[in-house]
């Protein structure tokens, strides 16, 4: 049967972009339909890890997203105290031959709507068009949309759609009705972007500090001028009774969250003057959902924080979106725009991103400031008093084998468009430019 594309997308985050740019290169025709009436620089900062962006760079960004973000070098860990817990290594510094990345999330997305506009064509991006049902036939899916600006009810057919609509989507809810509202951590966060003149520490450095369990501190770089911050602080027990909407764009208070991370003191950064000083902050409720039993019903699947919403750990979120992308483009050289591609999406990526959710509830690689500072809160004289080098290797270790977080595995890894020499990488390359 003729349909009006191959693939539709609902949602045009990060997720769903990539995934319309990647299905386009392969040969496949996509149309996007976001809910949002125009096209904004919305939401702070994010860390792409080296296995995101090598997909990246195969779709054509690598000058892009070095002209957007920072190329990271290290996450350093610290005590409430300011005292030094741990370093570790980031993207080519940690033997990838890609980096990672910190870039502010919102010019993120406009630079690849920018590309699904120039590449895929104007017409594969409708705004304003809220999802609001759908309906598997043998050979195709009619997918109804509001048109949020005439209130009218359009209808299209794809062979497939992929709901790539977030943490609350309207695909998730119509294909598990009974689901509720996502889980809440019991943690709040607030985020916010400080413009400097001169960046802390070498400029290429995330700081993490504090205890996750009650209170704690994300600083870093997303541009040559700017730092985003992120504090945690936990209200209630995990499970607990959600009181707001997930919304990451709600506004918050700078006074809600300035006396409680006043006490913490770091020699290279002033803290409370960062936060006290910050234009613009945002509150929003450390969610995720309970993993699903299948992400794919007949000619409907799910993709990034649509199927698997996961807290904000270990810089992870953004590029487990990718990998969702990058899966199912591999699934459709294989099988084409089928049922097919999407099952096997399925099998492929749904254990993978289960384990990244179920580990980043149990803290990830942070648990060790959690050790740290429930058995010195009042400082140490020797980190290894309190944890050995060896387990807190062991964590981090145990961490990145669950996230797929390994240098070998993904320079050996082949492209997902072997015959394409857009966006090729080598690390003699990248060890050119960082000079």
């Amino acid at each position: 049967m003729n349909t009006d594309v191959d693939v539709l997308i609902a949602g045009g985050g990060i997720g769903g972009l990539v995934t319309a740019l990647c299905l386009h290169k392969a040969g496949f025709s996509v149309q996007i339909y976001e809910a949002s009436l125009t096209l904004k620089s919305l939401g702070v900062g994010i860390s792409i890890q080296p296995h995101g962006i090598k997909f990246l760079y195969e779709l054509g960004l690598a000058e892009d997203l070095d002209k957007l973000g920072i190329r990271a070098r290290a996450t350093q860990y610290y005590s409430r105290n300011g005292q030094f817990i741990y370093e570790e290594l980031r993207g080519l510094e940690a033997g990838y031959n890609w980096p990672q990345y910190f870039v502010h999330r919102g010019d993120l997305q406009l630079l690849l709507w920018k590309h699904v506009l120039e590449k895929v064509g104007k017409s594969s991006v409708v705004l304003g068009h809220k999802l609001i049902g759908f309906e598997s036939f043998a050979e195709h899916i009619e997918v109804k949309f509001l048109d949020r600006s005439s209130n009218e009810i359009v209808k299209k057919s794809a062979k497939l759609l992929i709901g790539a609509d977030g943490i609350n989507s309207t695909v998730r809810t119509i294909l598990y009705p009974d689901e509720g509202p996502p889980v809440w951590s019991g943690v709040a966060m607030w985020r916010g972007v400080q413009r400097v003149d001169k960046l802390f520490l070498d400029g290429r450095t995330m700081l993490l500090m504090g205890n996750p369990n009650r209170r704690k501190m994300v600083v870093y770089p997303i541009n040559a001028n700017s730092i985003c911050w992120l504090c945690n602080v936990r209200l209630d027990g995990p499970g607990a009774k959600l009181h707001k909407t997930a919304d990451w764009n709600t506004i918050g208070r700078v006074e809600d969250i300035l006396p409680l991370f006043e006490e913490m003191k770091i020699d290279f950064l002033d803290i409370s003057n960062m936060i006290r000083t910050t234009e613009k902050v945002w509150e929003f409720p450390m969610t995720d959902r309970d993993p699903l039993p299948k992400w794919t019903h007949n000619r409907v699947t799910l993709l990034g924080d649509a199927a698997h919403p996961m807290y904000p750990i270990g810089a992870n979120g953004a590029a487990q979106a990718i990998l969702d992308a990058q899966a199912l483009v591999q699934c459709f050289q294989r099988y084409g725009p089928t049922v097919e591609a999407l099952e096997e999406y399925d099998n492929i990526r749904r254990t993978a991103a289960t384990a990244v959710v179920t580990s980043n509830r149990q803290g990830g690689p942070q648990q060790v400031l959690r050790i740290v500072d429930e058995h010195s809160p009042n400082g140490f004289k020797d980190i290894r008093d309190i944890i050995s080098k060896e387990e807190t290797d062991a964590t981090f270790n145990e961490y990145n084998r669950l996230a797929g977080f390994d240098p070998n595995l993904l320079n050996n890894e082949p492209n997902v468009f072997p015959n394409d020499e857009t966006g090729k990488n080598t690390l003699a390359n990248d060890k050119q430019k960082e000079s």
